[in-house]
Parts: C-alpha cells; sequence; structure tokens
C-alpha cells in the first residue's frame, strides 16, 4: 500500500513537471513548438511518460488548460477561494474577476498565444475546459441579483477581453484607446465594471 502512494505521488509530481514544462515551452517558442519531444526535454522525463499520462499533444494541452496554470483565475486555488456571496457583493466580484482576468491576459503572452493557437486549430476541447471553469466560478460567485442573463453578459465581456488583449500583439491603438499604455487598459477596465454595475434586466 505504502508503495501504492508513492508511486502515486511520483506520478503526479511527474504530470506536474510536464504541465509546467507546456507553460514554460509556449513562453519561449510560442504554441507551434509545442512538441512531444520539446516538452520531455523541458521537463526532463522520457517522452514515453507524455504518452502514458496524456496519451496525444492535444490530451497534454487539455490538461493544461485544465490544471489553471494559464491565468490565475482559471486555478483551483482562486476558485475554493471565493467566499459565499450576498447578492449585492456580486456585481463587486465578477467586475474584480473581469479585471484580473484582464490583467492576466496582457502580462502573459504565452496564454495569448494558447488562445490564438486554440481560435487557429478549432480545438473545441480547449473551450470546452475553459466552459467548465467559467461556470465554476459562475456557481461560486452567483448571477447578478438585477439582471437576468448573468453568463451571457460575462460571455460578452470575456470576448471583448480576448481580442482586445490579442490586439495588443498586432496594433497600437483600437479606435482611440491605447492598448500599450496603463490609461488605456484603465479606460477598458472602468467601462467593465460601469457595464456590470449599471446593467438592468
Amino acid at each position: 500500500m505504502k508503495i501504492d502512494k508513492i508511486k502515486k505521488r511520483d506520478r503526479e509530481r511527474t504530470k506536474t513537471k510536464i504541465l509546467k514544462a507546456v507553460g514554460e515551452v509556449i513562453e519561449q517558442y510560442g504554441t507551434e513548438k509545442v512538441g512531444v519531444n520539446l516538452i520531455a526535454r523541458t521537463a526532463g522525463v522520457n517522452k514515453v511518460l507524455i504518452y502514458r499520462y496524456f496519451d496525444s499533444v492535444d490530451g497534454l494541452m487539455e490538461q493544461y488548460v485544465k490544471s489553471g496554470e494559464y491565468t490565475s483565475t482559471t486555478g483551483s486555488d482562486y476558485i475554493e477561494n471565493i467566499p459565499k456571496l450576498a447578492p449585492e457583493e456580486r456585481s463587486k466580484a465578477l467586475t474584480s474577476l473581469m479585471h484580473t482576468f484582464l490583467n492576466d491576459l496582457r502580462e502573459r503572452k504565452a496564454t495569448r498565444d494558447l488562445l490564438r493557437w486554440e481560435i487557429g486549430t478549432g480545438k473545441a476541447m480547449l473551450s470546452d475546459a475553459r466552459n467548465q471553469v467559467a461556470l465554476r466560478i459562475l456557481e461560486k460567485i452567483g448571477d447578478l441579483p438585477n439582471y437576468r442573463d448573468t453568463s451571457a453578459l460575462l460571455t460578452f465581456i470575456t470576448a471583448g477581453i480576448y481580442y482586445m488583449t490579442i490586439s495588443t500583439d498586432y496594433r497600437e491603438k483600437m479606435i482611440d484607446v491605447d492598448l500599450h499604455s496603463d490609461e488605456g487598459w484603465k479606460r477598458i477596465e472602468n467601462v467593465i465594471e460601469r457595464i456590470i454595475t449599471d446593467v438592468r434586466g
């Protein structure tokens, strides 16, 4: 029994090391370089273990997304630490969530690369994994008391955040909003807050 526990612990440690290597490879080389050989070399493991634990590169990418390594708002710790909120506290919590998510994407090129890769390859499993995380977060925070379709509202805001943050790698401005300045992003944050706070069902 003790040997089984040690094996399980070693397996989990190796899986964590491999998933961490995915993030490092994306950060350094971009998603187009994500492959079994480079991941194995970066993690310092035999590539056979990647196939054993994840089946394929697609399986590995899916687990990477599920692990929540790519943004601070998708990790299990973030979700578990969301307290039970009264209805009047929810707009503030959802605003904070969207602001944190926005700033994560601004700071993490690897995550923006991952999103571009997902869009380019049309891998639904990655979207599915992120949807599950989003549903768990929304379940913990709860619906806005003054709006009938909070999930659609957050979908709309999230899509805008995706597009604008990915655009920072290609363009300086969107209309007159400077995508390369804190001032420009503060304007966006203010709009997000106004939408969530002022929306009425």
